[in-house]
């Protein structure tokens, strides 16, 4: 997700705001735990949401509620390690901030966040597990912004403790 975000009361919630939603009108806006709420009932076996929007932090903070893989380019150890991590079940999500206001310009045609992340991306050439990619990530962006970039576990979501990949095709 890439848009507006707004924090509820106290910041302990947030709210995506969907294009034509007005910011004096909640009405259109989408709490985040409804978000969490459909990863929970997801059948998919790795799921992770990537959110480019002030406050989209929230959503590691809800309280309410192995295919065929091209990687043979990597060591045999690394090779089995990527083997279990996707054998359990995931839900994370990687976040522009917390609970802050970001910034939605600053990287060329995109916001800072989405310039690192597509950069990272274009320059993996085997497979990146998420955690290796945000561990890259977070620094380049909070050296060039004011916002400090998050990853988790979404909270209830049904995680097992695996890892989403980006394996380049």
């Amino acid at each position: 997700y890439a848009g507006h975000g707004e924090p509820g009361a106290g910041a302990k919630k947030g709210y995506w705001l969907p294009v034509g939603a007005a910011r004096d009108d909640p009405s259109n806006w989408i709490m985040t735990d409804q978000v969490v709420a459909q990863i929970t009932a997801m059948e998919a076996k790795h799921v992770m949401v990537v959110a480019d929007s002030c406050f989209s932090g929230t959503i590691l903070r809800s309280s309410d509620i192995t295919r065929g893989l091209k990687i043979e380019r990597t060591s045999p150890e690394y090779q089995h390690y990527l083997k279990r991590i996707v054998e359990d079940k995931s839900r994370t999500a990687l976040t522009s901030g917390g609970l802050e206001p970001v910034m939605d310009s600053g990287g060329g045609q995109h916001s800072v966040f989405a310039n690192y992340f597509l950069s990272i991306l274009r320059d993996n050439d085997g497979v990146v597990e998420a955690q290796r990619l945000f561990s890259e990530l977070r620094p380049k962006v909070m050296a060039n912004s004011n916002q400090k970039p998050e990853s988790g576990t979404i909270h209830l979501a049904g995680d097992d403790g695996g890892d989403f990949l980006f394996v380049r095709q």
